[in-house]
């Protein structure tokens, strides 16, 4: 019998106190002391290698358990100065623990697409280290879809240096718990980062989205917007953190959440924050929680529309913009459509 849920975040950690890991996962919960299989599709030009893991990347206790049962971490490398014609994908992270390391060099620029797919009953638990060189550009796109009985932390930790950006889309269907977590640390000046998603949970599904942005050098310029809808009895999670230091002087920086409830029964807790310590910034969050129009609505059935048609078309509009940044147009209408697919079936 596994010990490990008592290692896990409980209720009592300020940081998990809407995501109790250690509730979610039980005993006979499949992955919680494996290694995940990991699959990396690289384009020609790109090297991935397998190293061994010797300690944790930080202190957290779930970046602590990927060190001890991943064993490995998959090694991604771009070289200084070169623009791959295809994408890097991740695949396969269906249960278990996995450590992988995406690093782009100087002047780099490459597109990464990973899907989070897990087994019926599993534990995932992934540390993606980003390490992006000066001038680097990563567009980098998820899509998150595990069984809804799947337990699912994707913690990510970048380091940005300077005058390079990252270009982050989001779409979460939740799970039993699901967490997605980015970490950015600006550690050059001119940073630039925009971080977007959309979470749509039916049924019991919870998604957690945590983000802290960590800025310590000037010329930072940073946009977030995540969306949400909620429907029947289920759980969404925002967290969201600007930590604005000292030197980070002229940092542009903006964050907002803005969520739908479709249902009484669901839930929604939000929390963003702003910590500054520079004195010439523009810095502002927004948070908004309600239901969808009812006047747009009534318009819409004045007109012959079905109400369950009307329902979707409103709140495909409400979601889609977050996908607006998202230069790829093959890829921003494959989000899209998965969004659609969501809204048909509830």
């Amino acid at each position: 019998m596994t010990h490990m849920p008592h290692k896990l975040p409980t209720r009592r950690d300020e940081a998990w106190k809407w995501s109790d890991v250690s509730r979610a996962v039980s005993d006979d919960t499949r992955g919680s002391e494996t290694a995940s299989p990991v699959q990396v599709f690289v384009p020609t030009g790109v090297t991935v290698v397998q190293t061994a893991l010797t300690t944790a990347a930080n202190d957290v206790p779930l970046s602590k358990l990927a060190t001890e049962f991943a064993g490995q971490s998959w090694d991604i490398n771009v070289p200084a100065g070169f623009t791959p014609d295809e994408v890097i994908q991740i695949e396969g992270l269906t249960q278990g623990h996995a450590q992988i390391t995406l690093t782009l060099g100087k002047g780099a620029r490459a597109s990464l697409v990973e899907h989070y797919d897990g087994q019926a009953g599993s534990f995932c638990n992934s540390h993606l280290n980003i390490k992006l060189g000066e001038g680097a550009v990563l567009d980098r796109v998820i899509v998150q879809t595990d069984p809804d009985d799947c337990v699912r932390i994707a913690t990510t930790n970048v380091t940005a240096w300077a005058k390079s950006e990252l270009r982050q889309h989001t779409l979460a269907f939740g799970g039993k718990l699901t967490r997605l977590e980015t970490r950015l640390a600006g550690m050059g000046e001119a940073v630039k980062a925009t971080i977007n998603a959309a979470y749509l949970l039916d049924g019991k599904r919870h998604c957690d989205m945590t983000s802290y942005i960590d800025l310590a050098c000037p010329d930072g310029h940073i946009r977030q917007a995540v969306k949400g809808v909620t429907a029947d009895k289920s759980r969404g999670v925002f967290q969201g953190k600007f930590h604005v230091r000292r030197p980070a002087q002229q940092t542009d920086a903006e964050m907002r959440h803005d969520a739908i409830m479709l249902s009484d029964l669901s839930e929604i807790r939000s929390k963003p924050e702003l910590e500054i310590y520079a004195d010439d910034v523009a810095c502002a969050h927004g948070n908004t929680i309600g239901a969808l129009d009812d006047s747009a609505l009534f318009y819409m059935r004045q007109r012959g529309i079905p109400l369950a048609e009307a329902k979707a078309l409103l709140t495909e509009a409400f979601l889609a913009s977050v996908f607006d940044t998202l230069e790829d147009e093959v890829m921003r209408e494959s989000l899209l459509d998965k969004l659609r697919g969501w809204l048909a079936r509830s």
